[in-house]
């Protein structure tokens, strides 16, 4: 997770396994959510993973004629570790998102649902839905 603004939360099969709470002016979060040991436990199954980006109001004075920004920014990768703990390769599983717009306050600003599959060379999208809700 990069950046959240103004509340990103992420479900893996229903649960949820990470809410970045309301954030406000484009935090720069570098935040690493591990999914390995789920998405392997279950890897013979499908598995649901779920953006939901909310644009939460945190206007002062609560105009609610007023649109507010919000900004979305997160990869999905694999990491190959060596023995040593060390980085040697990282790909994309998902294509990145990174969306900034406009929006009318409190609505669901993304909903970006993906069908995950495990395969013999790793972790494999079999379905993605994308749902954005932006004022242009």
């Amino acid at each position: 997770m990069k950046h959240v603004d103004n509340r990103m939360v992420v479900f893996l099969n229903g649960v949820t396994i990470w809410d970045s709470g309301i954030v406000h002016g484009d935090p720069e979060l570098n935040k690493f959510i591990n999914i390995t040991e789920e998405l392997s436990s279950q890897s013979s199954h499908t598995s649901e993973l779920i953006f939901e980006g909310f644009n939460d109001t945190y206007n002062p004075d609560d105009n609610k004629e007023e649109l507010n920004p919000w900004h979305f920014n997160y990869r999905v990768i694999e990491r190959t570790i060596n023995s040593a703990g060390q980085v040697i390769k990282e790909e994309n599983i998902l294509a990145p998102y990174n969306e900034r717009h406009l929006s009318n306050p409190n609505t669901r600003a993304i909903n970006n649902c993906y069908q995950l599959k495990g395969t013999s060379t790793g972790v494999k999208v079999i379905s993605n839905t994308l749902s954005q809700h932006f004022y242009n």
